[in-house]
């Protein structure tokens, strides 16, 4: 028995499967479909009602299919269908929020990283503090007066503004990050 069949003055291959429909034809009948699934879903069609459009619109553009293929590829495109018209579903203004708590949640674990860093570097702060308000500061700074180290130094730990304003800094960030001194740190 032969795979074609004369109808209507077309030769017609009988046994013909979605995939080998070219890649225009495939899309369009695949959008037929969902809008068919949409319609079936909001206006409470039948499955045959809404086969039925996506039959007429094959038709109407000259698409030889067997009908038993589109029906097995609706079927099997159901589940993306329903998923697709969720989507659709969803108001815009959810994904900006989303948007905004991911962005916001990633901000903030980056904060509490860089927060943890910095509460554990407040010991080598300490140590600077220390320096600072010790005789070896005192000692340094007469020092570098005197001109007893070289020009090409690097003077801010040198200099009398230099560790104060950091230490002063650091004390209204902790304050601001709300992080207490423990007793016994420095000032």
């Amino acid at each position: 028995m032969s795979k074609h069949k004369m109808v209507d003055g077309r030769l017609l291959q009988m046994d013909k499967s979605f995939g080998q429909l070219k890649q225009k034809q495939r899309e369009k009948i695949a959008e037929w479909m969902y809008l068919a699934y949409k319609k079936q879903v909001k206006e409470g069609l039948s499955e045959e009602d809404a086969l039925r459009l996506v039959f007429d619109q094959i038709e109407e553009a000259k698409i030889w299919i067997p009908d038993y293929e589109i029906v097995n590829r609706y079927h099997a495109k159901k589940s993306h269908f329903r998923k697709r018209l969720a989507g659709e579903n969803v108001p815009q203004h959810i994904y900006r929020m989303e948007s905004i708590l991911d962005n916001a949640i990633q901000k903030m674990d980056a904060l509490e990283k860089k927060i943890a860093e910095y509460e554990a570097f407040q010991a080598e702060i300490q140590k600077l503090e220390a320096y600072y308000t010790g005789p070896q500061w005192k000692a340094d700074f007469a020092a570098d007066e005197a001109g007893q180290y070289p020009d090409k130094l690097k003077r801010g730990v040198l200099s009398e503004d230099g560790i104060w304003n950091m230490l002063e800094r650091n004390r209204e960030l902790l304050e601001r990050i709300g992080i207490q001194r423990t007793a016994g740190e420095g000032r």
